[in-house]
């Protein structure tokens, strides 16, 4: 019984200081990690993965660079 308050609040620790690092709504993460525990962290890979194609794909625009 006292295992999963501790998880809960691991886990909001854990994904609000990654979502820091990986520039993303750390408040919103570290919400979801309190609620839902380590279950989302295959949502926050995700999450991250889109995140990252979508920066490298905007950053040929920039350039001016053109890719199909």
């Amino acid at each position: 019984m006292f295992v999963v308050p501790v998880v809960s609040l691991l886990s909001g620790a854990f994904f609000y200081t990654q979502a820091l690092k990986n520039a993303m709504g750390a408040k919103r993460w570290a919400l979801m990690g309190l609620i839902m525990g380590p279950f989302i962290w295959p949502l926050f890979n995700t999450h991250k993965r889109l995140m990252w194609l979508k920066a490298g794909r905007n950053a040929g625009q920039c350039s001016g660079q053109f890719h199909a």
